[in-house]
């Protein structure tokens, strides 16, 4: 009987023939590829031990350390889903994930085991375990915890797999429009096809150390976790104070001899607008991936011409389809900042088309709803049928679709080169005085503007006349005034589409996820606004 395609058999070869290499590290600690799977199968049979069963969940909240790839190989190798939860989530939030997905256990750390309710945790079934060598119990206490002694404990042999390729392996929770956090189901074939896509697509191997900047609840993790286990790479992963000055990201870079990193765009824009960029710096670094939302083609400018000698792709894929499900490798670098980057073809395994309003396909020159299909495509959301029903399409007798798609609620333009290329989101486009707009593009011209080092355009009601109006924030460190960003931003998009007022902020407010927080600018904007 052929062995199912599961991730966590990823790492086998590796261990097998080179037990000693380093799997990761997070600066502080280091696990070799023969301890990553020793203590991850030891941490299996402590779950089992548990009572963790085939495709029950298993949410871990850890700080970002070596012990996180633990935690998600020793669930997987439970034969279980694992939950990745944010150490800084509200209370109210985490709560209403484990009320969702219901998991056996939960797994956390020295740290965040003090922001967890234990006794509600305990008193519900869930066995809590502290994945932490500092947690040196040696036994089991009042409240039913287990340390790290009693994983130790358990068997180092690779337990028994349960599990079809087609089973869960992890459950991401996005943010919902209604407030309620949406659980994004992901199979271990979705991820296999994606990461082995990558490791060829990229040429990875065991030479690699891939950077891990992204959040583990993030679905941007994906790549770098199982990316890096999959080519037998160090995967080193950056810490939250790291990313949060510039230049301890790029020594940490440096003296990690990163060669690869996949960095939502608002870190990439983040390192330019701070001045670290600069020749000679990150030598080994020799391909970056830019994903999460558009990255200004300013700041690419400014990474490609200081850099010329690496390799740059931009990369797209929504977390419901695993992923990347298109990408597009820079050859040259941007004539002029108005040049839009494409976001490229469709992955190995991936189908594309465009959905326009009257539901017909759109093709070259055409703007309409991105839809994806293919390998890498989620199960649809946890406990949610409805939601599901609503973006997960099935395929109508007729029709000539033979795949099951994913609405994304981006709008997309076909180029006539074949690539495809981001507009904006659909719920971003809007009517105004009869016209329809892209706010998307209106920001992309601020962009283009000298000393604008971030933009975006929101739609407000005037109190006075009852109509929606166009209102435009932007960032800069210099004294650029709103009248002159007026002034050249009237000598590049159509008057109809010139916004009614323009602020200057300190800071635009953004997601974990640095994607723009345009629910929160309204009242935000009027706090900051400086001038």
């Amino acid at each position: 009987m052929k062995k199912p395609r599961l991730v966590q058999h990823c790492i086998d070869e590796h261990v097998r023939h080179a037990p000693g290499e380093i799997s990761v590290t997070d600066a502080q600690d280091c696990l070799t590829y023969g301890e990553l799977d020793e203590l991850s199968n030891r941490l299996a049979h402590c779950l089992k031990a548990a009572g963790v069963t085939r495709q029950d969940c298993v949410a871990f909240c850890m700080q970002r350390s070596v012990h996180c790839l633990t935690a998600i190989l020793g669930i997987l190798k439970a034969d279980a889903i694992y939950v990745p939860l944010d150490p800084r989530t509200p209370e109210s939030r985490r709560m209403s994930i484990l009320a969702d997905c219901q998991p056996r256990a939960f797994i956390c750390d020295k740290s965040t085991i003090k922001q967890i309710k234990l006794e509600e945790l305990t008193m519900s079934g869930i066995q809590v375990v502290v994945l932490d060598p500092r947690q040196q119990s040696t036994g089991t206490d009042a409240s039913g915890i287990v340390g790290w002694q009693q994983i130790l404990a358990c068997s180092q042999k690779p337990p028994e797999a349960d599990n079809s390729a087609d089973d869960l392996a992890y459950i991401m929770y996005t943010s919902g429009s209604t407030g309620h956090p949406k659980g994004v189901m992901i199979s271990h074939q979705n991820i296999r096809s994606y990461v082995d896509w990558a490791v060829a697509c990229f040429g990875l191997n065991p030479a690699d150390r891939i950077l891990c900047t992204a959040p583990f609840h993030f679905d941007m993790s994906t790549f770098d976790v199982h990316a890096a286990l999959r080519s037998g790479g160090t995967l080193c992963i950056a810490s939250d104070m790291m990313m949060l000055f510039p230049e301890n990201l790029v020594r940490f870079m440096e003296e990690q001899k990163v060669t690869v990193w996949k960095g939502v765009s608002s870190l990439l824009m983040y390192l330019a607008r701070a001045g670290v960029l600069k020749s000679g710096r990150m030598p080994n670094l020799k391909t970056v991936l830019f994903a999460g939302e558009p990255l200004p083609t300013r700041y690419l400018m400014q990474w490609m011409n200081t850099y010329p000698e690496k390799r740059f792709i931009n990369a797209y894929g929504p977390t419901e389809a695993t992923g990347v499900s298109l990408y597009y490798e820079l050859a040259k670098v941007p004539a002029s900042t108005l040049e839009r980057v494409p976001i490229g073809r469709p992955c190995t395994d991936t189908e594309v088309f465009l959905l326009k309003e009257d539901m017909s396909v759109g093709g070259e020159g055409e703007i309409g709803e991105l839809c994806i299909a293919g390998a890498g495509l989620a199960k649809g959301y946890f406990n949610d049928p409805v939601k599901t029903n609503q973006v997960f399409i099935e395929p109508k007798p007729g029709t000539g679709r033979g795949q099951r798609y994913y609405r994304t609620g981006d709008l997309v333009k076909m180029r006539h080169d074949g690539n495809y290329e981001y507009v904006s989101r659909l719920d971003n486009q809007v009517k105004i005085m009869g016209y329809r707009i892209e706010l998307g593009e209106i920001e992309h011209a601020m962009l283009s503007i000298d000393g604008v080092d971030d933009a975006v355009v929101i739609v407000e009601e005037d109190l006075q006349s009852g109509l929606n109006e166009l209102v435009a924030c932007y960032e800069s460190l210099s004294d650029l005034r709103p009248d002159t960003v007026m002034a050249e931003l009237k000598m590049r998009i159509p008057g109809y589409m010139m916004p009614k007022k323009m602020h200057k902020v300190i800071s635009i407010p953004r997601n974990e996820r640095g994607k723009v927080d345009r629910k929160s600018l309204g009242d935000a904007a009027l706090r900051m606004m400086v001038g």
